[in-house]
Order: structure tokens, then C-alpha cells, then sequence
């Protein structure tokens, strides 16, 4: 397989929407990726973010990759939807088809943790975790240390390292901002994320199998 399982910077934008959860929404904002391999756009991906009245948020999207590669083709497609409430993950489904390959994965609140559903089998999850898909920054107490990570795409969790590394200049729908670059260590694969000044994320870069790939931000309407 020229990309391991889930090309996980794709979950970020991997959210289907829910209905329901809009129409009793106060606040909406709509962002699209541009998705480049090896320096090739590959893929496209939308992210809405909706804050409800109550102070849930609700994360949805779609995306969609495709890549040619000398060894063989790499597609993956993901969907899904990720509720946060107080700072904290309440909710995720996510269905994830990765070279024919279908992973789906539930988590609701269960007492003081999280329980997570993956192709049906089900295990315990912390109740502090931050989802790989990296759509927004994790909590300062997590910064230059220890972060838990669940991957919303494939249902595992490891203990990943978040280090500041600095604040740098992006140029984002033609207007430059500072964004604040973090990277996460701790996976299958070191991911540098890029947020801006709302703490959401911009840019993500990173080589997994030895391809580069570069998540880039194109445009946020409110």
C-alpha cells in the first residue's frame, strides 16, 4: 500500500453532516482544503464547524483523495462527524474506505470515559483525548508535553508529544496571518499543524511512505 492505513490528515475534513444539529445552530463556518501529494493536488476536503446554542460543537465535512502512483493507485474517502462540548470529545462517527477497505467507527460518553465502537467491537477510551483529525488546537495544559490521541479513522490511541515550534507567516486566501506551528509526534509519523489566531487548523505537512503530503487551507466563510 503506497499510503499506510487512513492518510489520518484527511479526518480532519472527514464529517458528514448533521441536520438537526444546524438548524438549532448559532454560529457556522465553512473551510476548504486543497490536498497536495508529492507536490500534486490529490484531494479536496470541506470542514464545517457549527457551535450550537448550548456551547456544542459540531464538526462535518467530507473527503475525498486520489492518487497514481508507479507502485500502484491510493484512494481513500471518509465521512463522519466529531461533537465537542466544554473542550472535551463527546461524540464522533466516522466511516472510512481506504482501498476498498471500510472502517467504521462510533464513540459516545460512557460515565467518566468514552467507549468506542470499531467494525462493531467495542473498547474503553480516556475521556481527555484529542482526535488526530487536528481541526483545532488541543488544550495549553497539553503544549511541549504528553497529549492522548485517538484516531478517529481507525479507532486506536497512543500517546503522542505536542512541541511548539514557533509562530510563522501564512498566506491564506491571499492575506497573510500569523499562525502558530506545532508538531505531533508520538504516531505512525511526525505531523507538523499550522492554527491561526481562532486556534483551527490551517496547513498540516508530513511524509508518511515516503511521500510528502500538504494540507493547505483555501478559504473560511462565516
Amino acid at each position: 500500500m503506497p499510503l499506510s492505513a487512513g492518510c489520518r490528515f484527511l479526518v480532519a475534513w472527514s464529517l458528514a453532516a448533521c441536520w438537526s444539529s444546524v438548524a438549532r445552530a448559532s454560529h457556522t463556518e465553512q473551510r476548504d482544503y486543497s490536498i497536495l501529494v508529492d507536490g500534486k493536488e490529490a484531494g479536496q476536503s470541506r470542514m464545517t464547524i457549527v457551535t450550537q446554542d448550548d456551547g456544542t460543537t459540531v464538526v462535518s465535512g467530507t473527503a475525498r483523495v486520489d492518487v497514481r502512483l508507479l507502485i500502484g493507485n491510493y484512494s481513500v474517502r471518509i465521512d463522519g462527524t466529531e461533537w465537542w462540548k466544554d473542550g472535551k470529545l463527546i461524540g464522533v462517527r466516522s466511516s472510512t474506505v481506504e482501498n476498498g477497505k471500510k472502517t467504521e467507527v462510533v464513540v459516545s460518553v460512557d460515565g467518566n470515559q468514552l467507549r468506542a465502537r470499531v467494525n462493531g467491537q467495542d473498547k474503553a477510551v480516556r475521556a481527555d483525548v484529542w482526535t488526530n483529525s487536528f481541526w483545532k488546537l488541543a488544550d495549553a495544559r497539553f503544549h511541549n508535553k504528553p497529549v492522548p490521541v485517538f484516531e478517529v479513522d481507525s479507532g486506536k490511541e497512543h500517546m503522542g508529544q505536542l512541541n511548539f515550534i514557533g509562530t510563522e507567516q501564512l498566506t491564506i486566501a491571499n492575506q497573510p496571518q500569523a499562525c502558530y506551528r506545532f508538531r505531533v509526534t508520538g504516531g505512525a509519523y511526525p505531523v507538523d499543524v499550522w492554527f491561526d489566531r481562532y486556534h483551527r487548523m490551517v496547513r498540516q505537512e508530513f511524509v508518511e511512505s515516503g511521500h510528502k503530503t500538504i494540507v493547505q487551507l483555501l478559504s473560511v466563510r462565516r
